[in-house]
């Protein structure tokens, strides 16, 4: 059976919440891993949620501005969507941050491993690649995932 790895602080996902907390316990001198499987890294909130929307929002809010500028005594004289223009500098904000979370995820001083896992016991992690890690304390910070509920009806 191959060495375990021995951590102070793993975290399982590196999104936004386990990148901050393993930066954090860097930051506390404790040794730290970073186990993320995920295809992309990034987060959902980078990728497809927070980032994508607050993005929408505020150029929904920067349109609605533009077409109320006679109210700011600005003379705009025409203010409208261009769909394929909002998508595409959404798109570009999303890759941008998404590439600054890899570069510090990569570049971090603590380990990133790129493995799905699971729980052996409380303290040891089970990874896809065929290893385990140890660590005193693991956060489990795997973002979350909507589902729609079943209607009454088909329960």
């Amino acid at each position: 059976m191959p060495r375990v790895k021995q951590y102070d602080f793993a975290v399982i996902g590196g999104g936004s919440a386990g990148f901050s907390a393993a930066r954090t316990a860097t930051l506390l001198g404790q040794k730290v891993a970073v186990v993320d499987g995920a295809r992309e890294l990034g987060g959902l909130c980078i990728l497809r949620g927070c980032m994508p929307s607050k993005t929408l929002l505020y150029m929904a809010e920067v349109l609605h501005l533009a077409q109320k500028g006679s109210e700011f005594g600005l003379t705009i004289p025409s203010a409208r969507a261009n769909m394929p223009a909002i998508h595409a500098r959404k798109k570009q904000i999303i890759a941008e941050f998404a590439e600054h979370r890899v570069s510090a995820l990569k570049n971090a001083n603590f380990d990133l491993i790129r493995a799905d896992a699971r729980f052996a016991d409380p303290h040891t992690l089970e990874l896809s690649n065929g290893r385990r890690i140890r660590a005193k304390s693991i956060l489990v910070a795997t973002g979350s995932k909507s589902e729609r509920a079943a209607s009454p009806r088909s329960r």
